[in-house]
């Protein structure tokens, strides 16, 4: 099953969301930008694997990848209040996301089990590939003109994380006991029901928490670990519908990333 960004392109608030922050960019001359790229893993927590037995499901992860671009503040000091010092810690994180063809599996007690309904449950499969864009707010520890500057000491900055994204993915299923869409009962009983799978590509909202540090290791170049949690308005993400179970929660991710961040044009700040 191919995927597809149509259902990404088509989407106008996503669409002029990111064309006003272009042009923001292309008006922010004074002030500063980074670009990075992070790879990492990511942990899908949904209807796969036994719901709240984290230890389960953290086995459905798959590779992740993601290229960025910062906008911080420090260098407006001049125009802004000098005295007002919360800007020289604040980031605007723009990130394209990829989440690659990640396999799901059923883990934990009831697919352990010496039973048929067991059985069923080892045999099916699913993947999730996922595109998402996002916007983040960084709060930084440092104050970033203090931290950039080629001569400064400082060289660890811990930063929090919050904010949105929007995602375009695609599902499959499969099963070893066979093809489940000329035979559902290969599927457990639950699976079976109607509107109970979703497959195929559709999209969702949803929030992000995180934390960080960035490293610098050159004077224009920083190492960045990332840590965040992503909370998904949907329970289709994995391509099941837990509204027809008992059981209804939506679906959510951890992702952890390691990446490099290049200053692009930095400028010594006019006031610390």
């Amino acid at each position: 099953m191919g995927f597809t960004l149509r259902p990404l392109i088509l989407k106008t608030p996503i669409t002029i969301l990111f064309v006003i922050v272009f042009i923001l960019d292309l008006q922010a001359q004074h002030f500063t930008h980074d670009i990075g790229v992070f790879v990492g893993t990511t942990s899908l927590q949904s209807d796969y694997g036994e719901r709240g037995n984290f230890a389960s499901e953290w086995n459905n992860n798959g590779m992740s990848y993601s290229a960025v671009h910062y906008l911080s503040f420090y260098n407006r000091t001049l125009r802004w209040d000098p005295h007002n010092v919360l800007h020289q810690h604040l980031m605007i994180k723009t990130e394209l996301h990829y989440l690659s063809n990640t396999e799901l599996i059923h883990h934990g007690k009831w697919a352990k089990r010496n039973s048929e309904a067991a059985l069923k449950l080892r045999a099916m499969k699913g993947s999730l590939r996922m595109l998402s864009l996002g916007v983040n707010l960084e709060y930084h520890l440092q104050s970033l003109g203090e931290f950039v500057y080629p001569y400064s000491d400082l060289w660890f900055d811990p930063f929090a994380t919050f904010g949105i994204k929007y995602s375009s993915f695609t599902t499959g299923l499969s099963s070893d006991l066979g093809d489940w869409q000329k035979d559902i009962s290969v599927l457990p009983q639950k699976y079976t029901l109607k509107n109970a799978l979703d497959i195929g590509t559709t999209e969702a909202f949803s929030v992000e928490l995180g934390f960080g540090s960035r490293f610098k290791i050159t004077p224009k170049i920083d190492l960045v670990t990332q840590f965040a949690y992503q909370y998904f308005f949907s329970d289709k993400i994995d391509g099941l519908q837990a509204e027809v179970f008992e059981n209804k929660n939506n679906d959510w991710l951890l992702n952890i990333q390691f990446g490099l961040v290049y200053h692009l044009n930095f400028n010594t700040p006019l006031f610390y």
